[in-house]
This record gives C-alpha cells, structure tokens and sequence, in this order.
C-alpha cells in the first residue's frame, strides 16, 4: 500500500496570455489595457500535490491510501469525487470537522512565471494530526511525502513526518519530492523537508530544488539515494551510485502543466511498487505525465493503467 500524508485543495487558476494559448482563461486576453483583474480564474480544480500523486498512483493502479483534510463543501466534494475516480482511499481527518476546504490561487504569466496564494491555515487541510494516522504508517509498502505538507504549519507538519519516520522505521520505501515554494518557505520548514530527504530511497527534485536546501545530487547519491530529476519538456535524469542516465519527456500538446511533477512521482511510485526498475518506472512518469498536462485540471486526466 501507497500511503500519502498531505494537502488536498481546490485550485483556481488563470494565465494572463492570449485565448489562444490558455484554456484555463479563455473568456479574457490581455490587450495593452487590460490588467490582470480582468482575466478570471477558472475552478475550482481538484489539486494540492499530494492529492495530485495520490491520483495519478491510484490511476495507474496503485493501491493507494491519502490522509487529508477536507470541508463538507463544493470544494470538498470535487476534490473527493476525483480521488474516488482514481480508486483512492481518502482517510478524512477526524480533526477539521466544521472545517472549510483549502484553496488556492494561481496565476500564469506570459514568462512562464506562477504565482500562488494559499489559503491553508485554519482550513481542513492544516487539521490533520498524528491520531488520524491511525496504524497505517506501520502497514504501509510506500511512503510518499510531499515538501508542500511542510510548508502550512502545524499539526500538519507534524503529522507528515510523523508518518514518514514511523513508515521508515517499519522498513517501508520512502520518496520525497521537495516541492520547495520560496514564498512560503522558513528556516523550520526548510529544515524539516531536509530531514525527510535524509530518510529517503528516492527522491524527486525540479530544478534548483536541492541548492536551496544546501544539498547535492552527489551528497545523495553517496549514501544511496536515487535522485530523479526533472526537467518539464526536457525530460528526467536518473542518478544512482552506479551512474546517470537521461529519461525523454513523452511528447504532449501542453493544455495546462498545472501539477506534472507530482503526476510523475505518482506514475513513477506505481510503476516501482509493481515490480519496475527506476529508469522503467520513469519512463511511466513521463507518460502519466503527458497525459496529465494534454487536459485542464492537475486531477482531471483518464490515466493509461499500468498492464498487469
């Protein structure tokens, strides 16, 4: 079993380009009089990038468990409807009861610049503590932690690395995609996420993820981890101990790249737990991945299953 301990939100997007070149958008362009009130945000969309790697596990045929915190809202309906989809099993946090479900803001610049606002703080989603967890860190194959559940605070902070260092401990796999976000990192968080790291087999940094952290592809790969990094259209590479290997995007018409990263971590995650070595595992990434981004929404797409 998959287990992932994190956020679960409703996203409301918009890109501040043509029509065109941006469904998430598409009743408003930006003219030399236009600002960036005018264009609306489209939602909500099912998100947060735990939630995200549960769905894209789950898709591909995972077993997959996700302890999160929802609102007895729309918002909370969508997000459950979608994981259900997927055949995820969402372990609602006992906690945030009454609560209302976390959402976020994000604009897409013409540069290819986002920009997030997050409200997480005193929603279901920041509600999770160690309690919910119940037994399954100990009854868990894989687990899987995403940086961003370190970033919002207590107790769910607390109660990811709960589950990571008790999953740890009874001899479960553990990947960690950092999933740094500069605006909402501190010192507490950063060194949180670098503990996690510490604990990993795998792990899945973006570009620039591990210098921010003070840490290096060699420093991991020492002590025998395997680092995946990815690169958006340019693929992934794969270092190991015994050496680096490139892995090729799979080539999509881009609709909304919203969440890629996190649906390659889930397909990579599947792909692993059925058995794949790395370099198979991410070249199922990358094509969970392209199938993610051909569609609107980071939650949205009919992922290919793995063929048993």
């Amino acid at each position: 079993m998959l287990l992932i301990v994190g956020e679960a939100l409703a996203a409301f997007m918009r890109q501040l380009t043509s029509p065109a070149s941006a469904p998430r958008a598409k009743s408003a362009a930006l003219t030399s009089s236009t600002t960036a009130d005018d264009v609306p945000f489209t939602g909500p969309w099912a998100s947060g990038a735990p939630a995200i790697t549960a769905y894209a596990a789950g898709r591909l045929g995972a077993d997959t468990t996700l302890v999160a915190g929802l609102g007895r809202d729309h918002e909370g309906d969508i997000i459950r409807q979608r994981l259900r989809a997927a055949g995820v099993n969402c372990r609602e946090s006992g906690s945030g009861h009454g609560l209302r479900t976390a959402t976020a803001h994000v604009t897409y610049f013409p540069d290819g610049r986002r920009a997030f606002t997050f409200d997480v703080a005193a929603t279901a989603a920041a509600a999770v503590t160690e309690a919910d967890l119940a037994d399954l860190p100990e009854a868990a194959d894989w687990l899987h932690l995403s940086g961003s559940a370190l970033l919002f605070g207590q107790p769910l902070a607390a109660a990811a690395m709960a589950a990571l260092r008790r999953a740890h401990a009874a001899g479960a796999r553990v990947s960690v995609d950092p999933n740094v976000r500069v605006e909402a990192l501190t010192a507490e968080s950063a060194a949180l996420v670098t503990e996690a790291i510490g604990l990993a087999g795998v792990v899945f940094p973006s570009a620039g993820e591990l210098a921010t952290l003070g840490l290096s592809v060699a420093r991991l790969t020492d002590r025998g981890t395997t680092v995946c990094a990815t690169d958006g259209a340019r693929g992934c590479s794969i270092h190991t101990s015994a050496g680096t290997w490139h892995v090729p995007a799979v080539p999509a018409k881009e609709v909304d790249a919203d969440g890629a990263g996190d649906t390659f971590a889930g397909g990579y995650i599947a792909a692993a737990l059925a058995g794949a070595d790395p370099l198979e595992a991410a070249s199922t990434g990358a094509r969970a991945a392209a199938e993610s981004i051909a569609v609107v929404g980071p939650m949205q797409a009919e992922l290919t299953p793995l063929s048993r």
